[in-house]
């Protein structure tokens, strides 16, 4: 790797989120890039006292290209947004962007994202063609899927599909996993790829770990069972209501 490439990439992913904790939930953020650099990136913005905004985009193709384009919808995200922020907007806004800045690219992007507000106790999902987040709660032993509801970001504006949220409580104890498709499309020896499915009896083994530790075990788990390892950018955000 090039000495130039290396600065680059530690630029680019100097300005990943750490790790958010406080008394009412704990964020962690993993990510394995299958390149220098990827088109895998997330944002984790409070807004004010009560809202926090988590979001993460996985943006078509690898390298240089992919990292620039997430870069500048992270660069959106963390301008753009608002205390009174609505989900769709944002959703609706970004697409707009996208499209006028940087539609003769031929790039788009998968999005995702969770606003939680403490105030009303409730959270809003909002998914554009991203992998569902999953959803373990407590005293349960299935995961929930929440799907994405809207296509690509990128390609069209206004959007072939109106903007839905799904909405539903905040409760002490839940898990949500949020990851890029990397995680769930490694594929075995026979080329069977983990999925869904295993990614959620993964979560479920590991119910009792939190944070990096609960990333960690995740990610593993998916290595061991990977024929010739991870074969695409991968980022795993876990959260914890506490």
């Amino acid at each position: 790797m090039s000495e130039d490439l290396q600065l680059a990439a530690k630029v680019h992913y100097g300005f990943l989120p750490d790790d958010f904790d406080d008394d009412r939930l704990n964020i962690a953020i993993s990510l394995r890039p299958l390149h220098a650099l990827g088109g895998d990136y997330c944002s984790i913005l409070p807004l004010g006292k009560d809202r926090i905004l988590v979001a993460i985009c996985d943006a078509v193709g690898h390298g240089v290209s992919a990292a620039l384009f997430a870069a500048r919808i992270n660069t959106y995200i963390l301008t753009q947004a608002r205390p009174d922020l609505i989900p769709c907007d944002l959703v609706a806004d970004l697409n707009a962007y996208l499209c006028k800045r940087l539609g003769d690219t031929g790039m788009y992007t998968t999005f995702y994202a969770l606003l939680l507000d403490f105030e009303s106790g409730n959270m809003s999902l909002t998914g554009a063609a991203h992998p569902p987040v999953l959803q373990l709660q407590q005293g349960q032993e299935r995961c929930r899927e929440w799907e994405s509801i809207i296509t690509y970001l990128g390609i069209a504006d206004p959007m072939p599909l109106l903007c839905g949220s799904e909405r539903l409580p905040l409760k002490t104890g839940d898990r949500f996993l949020i990851y890029s498709d990397g995680l769930i499309e490694v594929e075995d020896v026979a080329g069977q790829a983990f999925g869904i499915e295993r990614l959620s009896r993964s979560f479920i083994a590991h119910r009792h770990l939190s944070g990096q530790a609960l990333n960690q075990a995740i990610l593993s788990e998916a290595e061991s069972y990977a024929g010739f390892g991870f074969q695409d950018d991968v980022l795993l955000m876990s959260i914890t209501l506490k």
